[in-house]
């Protein structure tokens, strides 16, 4: 007997041939992400801090930013380096942060460095001289200070991203109370930025296709802005339109219950620790006020 091409394959017998067993049902999270076309930072993985509960993961990178802005001195915010660090290695990102961050870092580092130790109103002792030109040990004290915090921005941040899908984030805060309106707003704000690169990728390569040259020195780069800041802006706007339609054919505005279709592993451990790490911060102000060094 013949087997249809637009059915599921067929056995030996002739019947279509059962699903494997080993198959699992996607994660929604999944299928939303798929639906974007992949437009996220996260990178699959196995490790400890994917299968985390996204709050856990939420209080962890909230709490290291802060408390790398509250430490008064470098090792302090060193030591909050070092823990980050250990967990990106744990997570299996190392390689994709040091990437993303030293594209991010270099520059900055490099300009705080600059700026405070030659021009820092609290510099007296000069660090080294090279004729009229005199760098100052304050300055580069504060310049790292600056740049280890930035740092731990930048790796908490890339940390909870590489290993958190946006959907879960929302999907979690909506488990937890928040309106399904603002978990939308949540989703969308942290794929923004990739969907944006990806629109902007897209045009750019129309644009040279076109003949539009979008390289080479500074005014010819200038003048390639404008066609293609243009089409990102409408295409915005048109995608914007079409995602909210497709969400009302969907009935997102109706006031209906919503039932969660997945609940995400969480354990008394990880409430725990959530309530230390938030409870982290407040402390760290009040060591910081009554004089911690």
């Amino acid at each position: 007997m013949a087997c249809r091409t637009d059915t599921a394959p067929c056995s030996r017998s002739g019947g279509a041939s059962p699903v494997s067993p080993s198959r699992r049902p996607r994660h929604p999270s999944e299928h939303k992400d798929a639906v974007a076309g992949g437009l996220s930072l996260y990178a699959e993985g196995k490790s400890l801090l994917h299968r985390a509960h996204p709050l856990t993961k939420g209080a962890l990178t909230l709490s290291a930013i802060a408390i790398a802005f509250i430490a008064p001195s470098i090792g302090w915010v060193l030591g909050i380096g070092v823990i980050l660090l250990v967990l990106v290695t744990a997570a299996g990102v190392l390689r994709r942060l040091l990437a993303v961050a030293a594209a991010i870092l270099l520059p900055i580092t490099l300009l705080l460095l600059a700026v405070q130790g030659f021009a820092n109103a609290n510099n007296r002792t000069v660090a080294f001289a090279l004729g009229p030109i005199v760098y100052y040990r304050e300055g580069l004290a504060i310049a790292a200070l600056a740049a280890l915090r930035i740092a731990c921005l930048v790796c908490a941040t890339f940390l909870f991203s590489f290993t958190t899908r946006p959907a879960d984030i929302s999907e979690a805060l909506m488990q937890r109370g928040l309106s399904t309106r603002m978990g939308y707003v949540v989703q969308s704000a942290l794929q923004i930025i990739p969907q944006t690169l990806d629109m902007a990728g897209r045009i750019q390569d129309a644009q040279r296709a076109r003949g539009l040259e979008t390289e080479g020195s500074l005014p010819r780069r200038a003048r390639a802005y404008l066609p293609l800041m243009l089409p990102l802006v409408l295409s915005s706007l048109v995608a914007t339109q079409e995602r909210a339609m497709a969400l009302e054919v969907r009935g997102f505005g109706l006031p209906v219950k919503r039932v969660a279709r997945f609940e995400f592993a969480d354990s008394p451990l990880q409430r725990v620790l959530r309530w230390v790490l938030i409870g982290a911060v407040p402390a760290a102000i009040a060591a910081r006020l009554a004089g911690w060094r």
